[in-house]
């Protein structure tokens, strides 16, 4: 579990909304240490505060140790009840979770589908499942809804853009289709770039996120925020150029990484050893098959080469493995290898080069945390109530 980082001013907050960042970023303060820290007048502070108590957002908490008179209450950020719904899709199955607003998973289903298949298809028999995640909640509030899907995604608008893995599918599709069932904010955003915002455990970290599944994706964090790129395609690593005349990817060129090191170029080359599924693949190289093993290492010799370039020209200090192919121990273990042989000793100075949590894990971490960013964010709060934000 990792709890969203926000960004507040801790002294300076005038609007509504800024002052529930600081309320939320302090774990809550009392009326006169919101004055001292804001430097807003008493009678802007109150207005301020009953606003939010009217909607919600804030609540009278515990007291306060006394300080000479009566004892003053702690004003807390109010999540109680409220949660996010999330939809970490892949290629060939799709995870989806309820989680409170600390990332704690609440409730999730995992289930197989195939992504290439009609949006329609796809996305309502998930929209059910998630119907029935929250149907066996307890006096809980939705607030907000993400969606990771493996290809690049527009931030501000949520659409997919050069949808290469899911080329039949309309650019709002995701946004249409969620909006259609709950109306509360969604946010959209690339499975791997979702996934490096859930491994980032501190806002000073600089990570490099690579999942390696059926494809390849990868998202880089910085300072807490996601680099999305001009177009929405930062990260899409899976189509470096490595060799001329390499194997046919799907975006229609020949030699991209992905044919190298993604799992589905691994099914391609062990096809004939009755390896037909990522499980396949994991089941097979811990089991200790030689094949398996020499094609893993191979893979990920590859994928550590490539990686070198992305990792000195990024210098994080943190380089995360995901995806079912990603955590398998020798593949991980290979990359680490080979990018910490390429690269030069002030770039691998502190660098650690792990496998990530499993399964969808992060990916549900970092949507429920850019739902929270974005439903609670000072600009949303100020938009719903209307703040001018009068002079104090």
């Amino acid at each position: 579990m990792t709890t969203e980082r926000v960004r507040a001013r801790i002294t300076g907050a005038t609007s509504h909304g800024s002052l529930l960042e600081l309320i939320r970023a302090t774990g809550g303060m009392s009326r006169q240490q919101l004055l001292a820290s804001t430097g807003m007048s008493r009678a802007t502070l109150y207005e301020r505060l009953e606003a939010l108590l009217r909607r919600h957002f804030i609540y009278e908490a515990e007291s306060m140790e006394a300080t000479g008179g009566r004892r003053s209450r702690k004003i807390r950020f109010d999540d109680r009840g409220r949660v996010v719904l999330a939809f970490a899709m892949g290629q060939t199955h799709a995870t989806v979770a309820v989680s409170d607003t600390n990332g704690l998973v609440l409730r999730a289903r995992t289930v197989q589908h195939f992504i290439n298949a009609p949006a329609e298809e796809v996305l309502q028999p998930l929209i059910q499942i998630g119907g029935e995640l929250l149907d066996a909640g307890n006096e809980e509030q939705l607030i907000g809804i993400g969606v990771g899907v493996p290809a690049p995604v527009e931030a501000e608008t949520g659409y997919v853009v050069h949808p290469t893995t899911i080329p039949g599918w309309e650019p709002g599709a995701v946004v249409t289709a969620m909006s259609a069932r709950w109306p509360v904010p969604v946010v959209v955003e690339n499975d791997a770039r979702a996934g490096a915002l859930g491994e980032c455990r501190d806002d000073s970290d600089t990570t490099v996120y690579v999942k390696i599944a059926t494809g390849i994706g990868c998202g880089i964090v910085v300072e807490g925020a996601i680099l999305q790129g001009a177009h929405g395609a930062a990260g899409d690593i899976g189509h470096i150029h490595i060799a001329s005349g390499g194997a046919l990817c799907r975006c229609g060129r020949r030699g991209c990484l992905a044919t190298f090191s993604s799992g589905g170029s691994l099914l391609d080359r062990l096809g004939n050893e009755g390896i037909n599924t990522l499980d396949d693949i994991v089941a097979a190289a811990g089991a200790g098959n030689a094949s398996v093993e020499a094609a893993l290492l191979t893979a990920a010799d590859v994928l550590g080469g490539a990686l070198a370039a992305t990792v000195t020209t990024v210098n994080p200090n943190k380089l995360v493995l995901g995806g079912k192919i990603g955590t398998i121990p020798l593949f991980a273990n290979q990359v680490r290898d080979r990018v910490l042989r390429d690269v030069v000793e002030r770039i691998a100075y502190g660098l650690t080069v792990t496998a990530g949590q499993p399964g969808d894990t992060a990916a549900v971490d970092g949507l429920t945390r850019l739902v929270i960013g974005k439903v609670y964010s000072a600009k949303a709060i100020d938009a719903l109530l209307n703040d001018l934000v009068p002079s104090s």
